[in-house]
């Protein structure tokens, strides 16, 4: 499978060469895909489904790209195939950061290979800004939960399926419960010194504490975790694995599903997630190319992931469902949701990082 990844992004690479400086000036008329689905919009929902049906089994074929890594995605995958056997689902895994950027390689060379794929909704930019994301208005949004609508597009550019929650978590073993921290800002007590690890200048995370901060708050928080001296460790798990071992006690951040997955196996792991925080949410969504080569059945995958089947096993695995309760936050929890920042917010909190933390 990776040998089949990369020979198609070497293939990619070699035709997008030229256009390295091209414009990306965004499309102005609809997409083949686009005026189906706007058709398929005016429909009632049992006809509407109907149509996809029929559609996709004219079709029969689907290329699609996970962005699910440690072995989740297949599984995932493989009870849409089980839903929809007429379709023969050609599907992959690889990062979300590069799966954007193949979509936007292949689709620069004009060569519509892949049909839809799920993306960290900010590693979207560079297919956003070329418009290369079909507007996929589907009646399916109706079944996420109140409090995740925040991460719908309103111009219907991808569906959310699900969403990872970054927060605090410390050792217990290191961090008594009543000296614990409650909020961002107790990670600049001095008593936690040299304690709490970050994975660098992490971008998705900086434009999320600045969600949540603002300006000014933001740059005063940065100044002071970088007075703490904390510790910079890539990756996420090496981070959280060297925390469970006792090599320091707290995450300055980190996906808090890795606390309760670890718990699940073994109740005595030495992780707590701190729940008064407020949580950075980075919402996970099926996006369909304007250019599908099979509209139909790329449709029914990115309803089908709103469906009971693909929530629950979301949540049996650990990561944030949306149209069902959450596996282990707790209902009252604050979420900032992080996602498409303008640049400038970006490069600020990027400065502030590097001139108060360093790298």
């Amino acid at each position: 499978m990776f040998g089949k990844l990369l020979k198609r992004g070497l293939l990619i690479a070699a035709l997008t060469a030229p256009f390295a400086g091209a414009s990306t000036q965004a499309s102005a008329e609809p997409s083949a895909a686009e005026k189906l689905y706007a058709d398929l919009a005016k429909l009632p929902a049992a006809e509407r489904q109907q149509k996809l049906e029929e559609g996709a089994k004219k079709e029969g074929k689907l290329s699609f790209i996970h962005t699910w890594r440690n072995n989740l995605w297949e599984p995932h995958i493989n009870l849409f195939r089980k839903k929809y056997p007429f379709i023969n689902v050609d599907a992959s895994s690889m990062g979300s950061q590069d799966a954007s950027e193949l979509l936007v390689s292949e689709e620069l060379a004009g060569r519509h290979l892949t049909d839809v794929m799920s993306l960290a909704v900010p590693d979207m930019e560079g297919i956003l800004s070329r418009d290369f994301a079909a507007r996929y208005p589907s009646p399916v949004n109706e079944r996420i939960l109140p409090q995740y609508r925040k991460f719908i597009d309103p111009d219907n550019r991808w569906t959310t399926f699900y969403w990872s929650d970054f927060g605090i978590s410390y050792n217990p073993k290191m961090v008594a419960a009543d000296k614990a921290p409650k909020q961002w800002f107790d990670l600049c007590k001095p008593e936690f010194k040299g304690e709490v690890s970050f994975d660098g200048p992490n971008v998705r995370f900086l434009v999320g504490i600045h969600a949540m901060m603002g300006d000014a708050k933001t740059q005063e928080w940065i100044k002071c975790i970088g007075a703490n001296k904390p510790i910079q460790q890539q990756t996420t798990i090496d981070r959280y694995q060297l925390m469970l071992a006792g090599d320091h006690a707290i995450q300055g951040h980190n996906f808090t599903y890795y606390c309760y997955a670890e718990k699940a196996k073994n109740p005595d792991a030495a992780c707590v997630v701190v729940q008064s925080a407020p949580f950075l949410g980075l919402a996970g969504a099926m996006v369909i190319n304007r250019n599908t080569l099979h509209p139909h059945a790329a449709a029914l995958l990115a309803d089908w992931a709103l469906s009971a089947e693909s929530q629950e096993y979301a949540s049996k695995n650990f990561r944030g469902p949306v149209a069902i309760k959450h596996p282990y936050l707790n209902d009252d929890v604050q979420m900032v949701v992080s996602g498409l920042p303008p640049k400038e917010t970006v490069d600020k909190v990027l400065n502030w990082w590097s001139e108060y933390v360093g790298r």
